[in-house]
This record gives structure tokens, sequence and C-alpha cells, in this order.
């Protein structure tokens, strides 16, 4: 356990981690636990399917790396970093209420917490891997320590900021009172601990670290996609080495929600279509329907994409070596995510991570 303090959540908190990030051993990945009992006086008007793991608003890490100079490797919202590895592997992060584990994610999407008044004990993992994820298997843990954390390449400058919300994070909570104690009694403050699980190398070490590398995975949000339209573009990717992206869309609670807290009032896999990563207005992977798109990935990875939730990834052969060499790109060049727009609403939300791969053992492009 690197870390553990006491957050109050009767309003929006941030806790900025008074020391840099333990680096005597290779890290990776950081686990974070959110531990509470809350007592609610009245029933909650309407669930976020994404409560109670949206309390913790956003996870950010930064740090100055020794070749890449500043970089923020993660910035990803709680709900996000608590879906991610289920998008990779049959098993997600732990949710625990009143000692009973909460299904994974999966569809419909749908909040585990009772919406009735009454008093429950939470425990809420998110596990944040700083190694690209491509499933389970032995090529990947064989190629996993060369995204690890190297001492020599961050030296003591990785900081850590923890973003949380209030009652409003669990959506329309008109009417109803929010009491949060520590876990497991009246009194108290909730308490959340970030622990920093290393990696031993042993002769390895001196070999991985020449060929480091780092994984960025930054979420974006957009706020123009409201009404329906034909071929748009989301966003310009950054051309980078790219595993894949992650394209999350729903609609944000707009209902009682304090200033500055986020959630989302429901997740949608119909509201884009044909979801595209193009080059120069050409589809690197042509993808004419989404839903089958996340049927085929599912497959691939044997999980089960949670609702809301589009993979588009390159490495599904397990093998970060199959990324889109985005870094490859001429000047002058688009690279560009495009999607139809199904829906419309004014409380539509999406949100984008493109997970990003800086140095690594990749081989060097022809001219």
């Amino acid at each position: 356990m690197f870390f553990s303090q006491g957050v109050d959540l009767s309003s929006p908190n941030t806790i900025n981690v008074p020391r840099v990030l333990n680096l005597t051993r290779p890290v990776e990945s950081l686990s974070i636990a959110l531990s509470f009992r809350v007592v609610t006086s009245a029933a909650i008007v309407a669930l976020s399917p994404e409560a109670p793991q949206s309390l913790l608003q956003l996870i950010q890490v930064q740090g100055i790396h020794r070749k890449f100079g500043a970089l923020t490797p993660i910035m990803l919202s709680g709900p996000t970093a608590f879906a991610w590895p289920r998008l990779f592997q049959s098993i997600g992060n732990d949710l625990l209420i009143d000692g009973t584990r909460a299904p994974d994610p999966g569809r419909p999407f749908v909040s585990p917490f009772p919406a009735a008044a009454g008093s429950h004990d939470v425990f809420i993992a998110y596990n944040i891997p700083v190694t690209p994820l491509m499933g389970i298997g032995q090529s990947i843990k064989r190629q996993a320590p060369f995204y690890f954390w190297h001492p020599q390449d961050w030296s003591d400058s990785i900081q850590i900021q923890l973003n949380f919300g209030d009652k409003s994070a669990f959506g329309d909570t008109t009417g109803s009172t929010f009491t949060f104690t520590s876990f497991g009694s009246a009194t108290g403050l909730p308490q959340v601990q970030i622990h920093a699980n290393y990696g031993l190398l042993g002769q390895l070490q001196n070999v991985v670290s020449q060929q480091s590398g780092v994984v960025i995975r930054n979420e974006q949000m957009f706020s123009n996609f409201t009404a329906s339209a034909q071929n748009q573009r989301i966003t310009t990717l950054q051309k980078q080495i790219t595993t894949g992206l992650v394209l999350k869309t729903g609609t944000l609670q707009t209902v009682a929600q304090t200033a500055g807290v986020r959630s989302f009032a429901s997740l949608s896999d119909l509201q884009f279509d044909v979801t595209q990563v193009v080059v120069d207005n050409k589809p690197v992977r042509n993808n004419q329907s989404n839903l089958v798109t996340k049927d085929f990935y599912g497959r691939a990875l044997n999980t089960v994409h949670p609702q809301g939730y589009l993979l588009q990834t390159f490495v599904d052969g397990q093998n970060a070596l199959l990324s889109y060499r985005g870094d490859g790109l001429p000047a002058g060049s688009t690279f560009e995510l495009i999607s139809n727009v199904q829906t419309s609403g004014a409380a539509q939300r999406q949100t984008l991570t493109q997970e990003m791969i800086f140095g690594g053992p990749f081989p060097a492009l022809r001219p």
C-alpha cells in the first residue's frame, strides 16, 4: 500500500497525493480501493448505471519521463477505469455491496446499488494497468514488462490526483439525504487506498529497460453530437502508435447534479453506428455495424462488452506489435474517427480514449 487517507464524500473533493509514487521496483499496475458505508434516507429517483463507481470522478497520473518529457499516462474517469478490464477479459474489477460481489458490467448496464432507502457497506476496486490490455495469455505476460513504469525512466516524478463526487454521482437523488461514514461503522470517514503492484524482472531488467515504452490513456468528453447526422468527424486522432480506441456513448444526468459532478443517466449501443478509424478518407478497418463489431471483439477476447462501450482494437491478436503505426503517417494526412450519429437528444454525451504507446520495442519504420 502506497497511500491511504479518509475522504469526505458529502461534497466534491480532490486528493493530491502528497508524495511521489515509490518506484523502487518497476510498477505493473495501480490498484485504487474506495470503501465506505452509505445511509440513504429515501429511495433514489434515478440511479446512474455506473453508480457507485462514479463516486471517483477522475484518476489523473502525471510524471516526467527521461525520453518523452512531461506526460499524463492516465487520465480516466472512475467508471471508465472500472469497466476497462471487462473489455479484454471475462472478469473485471470488484464491487462489493454488503459483502456480495456485484455482477461485472454487461448488457444491459444496470447499477447493482439498491435504489430503496437503507444502509450499505460498499467496497470498490479500480485496477489501473500501465501496460496494454490484450486479453489473457502467456505472450501478453512476456510483452508487458516493456511497458512497466521503470525507476530509471521516471525517477521521483510520478504524481497522482483523485477527484471525488458527492451523492449526485449516484444519479438523480432528489429528496434523499446521503450519510457517508467509514466502512462497517456509523462514524468516521470513507477511506481511499492506493496500492502499487510491482513486477520483479531479475536479469531481464536491463534488457527490458533499453526498449521501454509508455502506454497513454487520456479520456476526453464530447458534447456537440446531440442530433442525428451521417459521416460525422468525432475527433482528429493523434498520430502515435495506437493499440485501439474506446468510445463510450450515453446521456448525461442533468437533474440534481452538483456543480462539477458528472454521471451518465443511461448508456447506449444505438447512439452511434458505422464508427470507423479513417486515414485520408479510407477506413483502417471496415466496420459497417457497431453491434457486429462489438460482438466480434467480445468473441475474440472471450468477454461481454458493457452497454455503451465500443472497443476498436488493433491488438486482438494479443501482440502489442500489431498496434496501428500512426507514428508513420506522413505530414498532411488525416487520422480521424468517423461515425453516424443515429439518435438525437440535448443530453447526449460521448467520451473517447485513444490508447497510445510512446517508445517500446517497435521496429523502425522504413522511410
